[in-house]
């Protein structure tokens, strides 16, 4: 019975695409569904971000990341302080998408202008084809700059936001030097 039991799961496994991992035994199968967990599908990013983070003397530390099959965020405030109630805060992203990286930010200003119609923004494009946003909404309470580099499975973000009323300049500037200096570099957890 075990054997049969194991057998109808890896082919509800294959069949659907999803892995289902539960708590209880193969021999006493739940019907209960918070008895499972099931696995969300990730792509492993074909590149990865690489900027000086250290270039901050103060220690920042990663309080969220999720992803699924269209991203993946990760994001970091410094230590002591909460993602819930962030002051300053630094993201990078991933957008798995095939449009161009034009297409892509035009989108993204586009729902920044939805949310917030006096939205701030500038924008400029570095040698290397990256481009550079910076914004401030005052309805969002949130100053940012944002880089958006092409890479070969998607546009890769990475940004530093922090409060408009807490913005201090040499630290503002610290930012945009790591942001301008980062790059992709290959995925080292991607198989070849």
């Amino acid at each position: 019975m075990k054997k049969l039991l194991l057998g109808l799961t890896m082919l509800v496994v294959v069949v659907t695409g999803t892995i289902v991992f539960s708590a209880r035994s193969y021999s006493a199968p739940s019907l209960n569904p918070a008895d499972y967990i099931q696995a969300k599908y990730i792509p492993t990013p074909d590149m990865a971000l690489s900027f000086a983070l250290n270039k901050d003397p103060r220690k920042w530390v990663s309080q969220f990341l999720d992803g699924n099959a269209s991203g993946i965020i990760q994001e970091f405030v410094p230590q002591g302080e909460s993602i819930d109630a962030w002051k300053e805060m630094v993201a990078q992203q991933i957008a798995f998408t095939k449009v161009s990286l034009r297409e892509h930010v035009d989108g993204w200003k586009a729902r920044l202008l939805r949310a917030d119609p006096k939205i701030e923004i500038k924008e400029e494009t570095n040698r290397d084809g990256s481009i550079l946003v910076t914004y401030t909404s005052i309805l969002a309470d949130e100053t940012s700059m944002r880089r958006f580099i092409k890479g070969s499975d998607g546009v890769y973000m990475l940004a530093y936001h922090v409060r408009p009323k807490l913005k201090k300049a040499g630290t503002f500037k610290i930012w945009l030097g790591i942001i301008s200096s980062a790059s992709l570099v290959p995925n080292p957890e991607k198989k070849k």
